[in-house]
């Protein structure tokens, strides 16, 4: 949940204040341009995505000196070759005002700009008077997945969060405790592969904070830090993708010259089968959970590991919620909250963010409920 003061958390529960976006460019960490006009806001944070942040807005400008900020050579205000966009929430009611920081953005591209001129009076070319872009963004990750790797590289540094700075370039924020990386990574040509790679160990995935520093996101559920209680709307989903029948383990073989190390374990029977008994098809067919570790360097391991992962992916593991509030720029992906659900009578529920989205008036917010 995004850090504010009390009496701005006070005054998001109570439902009454005003809301505006605004942004500051920035090149090379030097603020270009600030407190720019944000118009048509949207921007969603997905759990489940390698680049877990995405948005799109427009930018309102209006220059006294006729200037237009649409872009037409690389290194112009706006042009997608590394610049970024702070983009934040002021929330304010009567004389009381604060910023909150949403999320730092790199533009991806720059769809349409138009630029609105008008005659001089002494003749000579138009001023604009205004002009408008229209940007896609997204966050960090996306540069450390355009930077691959030229060839399989290995971890430089023991400590975790050393390496995930290396990696990245990021600055990190230490929400949990470093630990030694083992040996046996390998980095192969997804930079971000390896980020995950060097948190799996601690069990958490990397994630990025509204400032646009390297984190981690414990996978472990930790106790709620807020309530849920003014959903306007609450929706039950439930996803055959996310329930496999059939488990494929891939090792490494530490004999650079030996077979590979794959094993496989699947269901025989019951509505989860991947074949009928006489050989065809199930109604349910098939769905394959492929698992890959560097820690799995014989076959019995691989065997051992494929036939204790079937139990655990072949069941639904989880129910998941749309859930419609008032806008609340506090939410992010990773908040457990205690959720009060208007459709059945008031019933409280541990539930986790996977996916949160703004747009408009409403938060919107993808949530997977405790078992």
């Amino acid at each position: 949940m995004r850090e504010v003061s009390e009496k701005c958390r006070d005054l998001l529960a109570s439902g009454v204040y005003s809301v505006e976006w605004a942004a500051d460019l920035l090149y090379d960490n030097d603020p270009k341009v600030q407190n720019l006009r944000v118009l048509e806001p949207a921007f969603k944070w997905d759990r489940g995505a390698q680049v877990q942040g995405s948005g799109s807005c427009q930018i309102l400008w209006d220059d006294v000196f006729g200037e237009s900020i649409v872009p037409r050579d690389i290194g112009d205000l706006f042009s997608p070759f590394g610049a970024e966009l702070q983009v934040d929430v002021i929330v304010s009611a009567g004389a009381f005002r604060e910023r909150i920081s949403m999320g730092r953005f790199v533009l991806d591209s720059v769809p349409d700009g138009v630029e609105y001129a008008i005659e001089r009076v002494h003749g000579g070319l138009p001023l604009v008077a205004e002009s408008r872009v229209s940007l896609s963004l997204a966050d960090y990750f996306m540069r450390i997945a355009r930077d691959s790797f030229a060839f399989p590289a290995s971890p430089q540094s023991t400590s975790m969060w050393e390496e995930a700075q290396r990696l990245t370039g990021l600055p990190v924020f230490r929400s949990i405790v470093d630990r030694v990386l083992p040996a046996n990574i390998t980095y192969e040509e997804d930079r971000l592969d390896a980020l995950e790679k060097v948190f799996a160990p601690s069990n958490a995935w990397p994630h990025l904070t509204p400032s646009g520093a390297l984190t981690a996101l414990p996978k472990a559920w930790a106790d709620p830090v807020g309530v849920l209680d003014r959903a306007l709307s609450v929706s039950s989903e439930m996803r055959s993708e996310n329930v496999y029948n059939r488990v494929v383990t891939e090792g490494k073989n530490p004999d650079p010259n030996g077979p590979p190390l794959i094993a496989w374990a699947e269901i025989r029977d019951g509505f989860l089968r991947t074949r009928n008994e006489d050989g065809s098809r199930s109604p349910f067919a098939g769905n394959t959970f492929q698992y890959r570790s560097d820690f799995l360097v014989t076959q019995a391991q691989c065997q051992a590991y494929a036939d204790e992962l079937l139990p655990k992916v072949a069941r639904l593991r989880s129910v998941t919620r749309r859930v419609k509030e008032p806008f609340n720029p506090l939410r992010e992906v990773g908040d457990v909250l205690t959720l009060v659900d208007p459709t059945r009578q008031g019933e409280l529920s541990t539930v986790r963010v996977i996916e949160v989205a703004y747009s408009g008036g409403e938060t919107v917010l993808n949530v997977e409920v405790a078992e």
